[in-house]
């Protein structure tokens, strides 16, 4: 009797112990910080986590305009594969386990109508306030020839820097632009941005553009006299690169001839406020242009704030590959009397 009990009891003890080392291989586990590398082709990203949950895995905010992407994964050792897909885009998954360690990169496929080279055919900028001027005294303009003089002035300027924006099928963003701004009006040669700077994604309706914040960052923020003393949590364009690393959403209207990108009064408040900053931040960087800068943003900023509706964008048509114009130093009149007027 007593061997019986006492091999129930190491019997009973082993059932124990397995169960829950099942229960351990049951739970849950989170990846994040150094234990998570992920990548969407070129595009590394940063910052996320993954959740493990069996044969499910959940991965936060790794495509643009998706809180969540979840993958029905099958493990086989130490590697797992596992897909996702919907109207918009199909996302394959391939990724290591390595002890604590969770290494993933996702290759897509996007199928929306956005997928496509583009060509920009105009600046949007539309205005419903019932603001009368800008300005006051003597130099007080109507609004509705601030407006139209303003999308002159970048109509104007926006071919000459931006030559087409080309939405691939593997998820990234390639705009080709002009290379040197010294030689706009001489000799202006374009180029193509490299990949993984910037990934597309459509949901709901909304393009989402997200950046590759390491880069921009880098770039942007080398050691200038006039960030000494910012830290991170006032730095305005880190809040801004906060935002476009989950991605920037844009409205879509379609046209009879391509399609407008563009945001709304709610969607651009949070960046418009940033403006003052951001020039006071960068101002030195824009050389003899800042004067004329600073009085437009002292101008805009109020009119979008107190705007019934305001939209800026850009009207995109499929790009036509044609021979480029002969670069113009001669401005509109409508612009150069808009540069005059606001150089003074």
């Amino acid at each position: 009797m007593k061997n019986r009990f006492l091999w129930l009891l190491i019997l009973g003890m082993a059932l124990f112990t397995a169960c829950s080392d099942d229960d351990d291989d049951k739970k849950a586990v989170t990846y994040n910080g150094e234990n998570l590398s992920l990548s969407l082709g070129d595009f590394v990203l940063s910052g996320k986590e993954a959740v493990l949950d069996g044969a499910v895995l959940t991965v936060k905010k790794a495509l643009p305009g998706e809180a969540e992407t979840v993958f029905a994964v099958t493990r086989t050792g130490s590697e797992i594969v596992g897909s996702n897909s919907n109207a918009n885009r199909d996302v394959v998954l391939e990724g290591v386990i390595d002890g604590n360690k969770l290494g993933l990169n996702l290759t897509a496929k996007m199928k929306s109508s956005m997928t496509a080279k583009w060509g920009i055919k105009s600046f949007i900028f539309n205005v419903e306030t019932d603001q009368k001027e800008i300005g006051s005294g003597e130099d007080a303009i109507p609004v509705d020839e601030f407006v139209e003089q303003m999308s002159g002035l970048v109509n104007w300027i926006l071919p000459k820097l931006l030559q087409s924006l080309s939405l691939e099928e593997d998820g990234n963003v390639i705009a080709s632009y002009i290379q040197d701004v010294d030689k706009l009006f001489t000799d202006p040669k374009f180029g193509d941005s490299p990949k993984g700077m910037a990934l597309h994604n459509v949901v709901d309706n909304k393009l989402y553009i997200a950046l590759n914040i390491n880069g921009i960052i880098a770039d942007a923020t080398s050691p200038k006299q006039s960030n000494v003393g910012r830290s991170e949590s006032v730095n305005p364009l880190l809040q801004l690169a906060a935002a476009a690393n989950e991605g920037l959403p844009l409205l879509m209207r379609k046209t009879d001839d391509g399609v407008d990108v563009y945001v709304n009064k709610e969607m651009m408040l949070p960046v418009v406020k940033m403006l003052p900053s951001l020039l006071e931040t960068f101002g030195e960087q824009l050389g003899d242009m800042k004067e004329l800068v600073s009085s437009l943003v002292g101008m805009i900023v109020p009119l979008i704030e107190n705007s019934n509706e305001t939209e800026i964008g850009l009207h995109l048509v499929p790009y036509v590959e044609e021979a480029p114009a002969p670069a113009a130093m001669v401005l509109p009149q409508s612009v150069e009397k808009f540069m005059q007027k606001f150089a003074e």
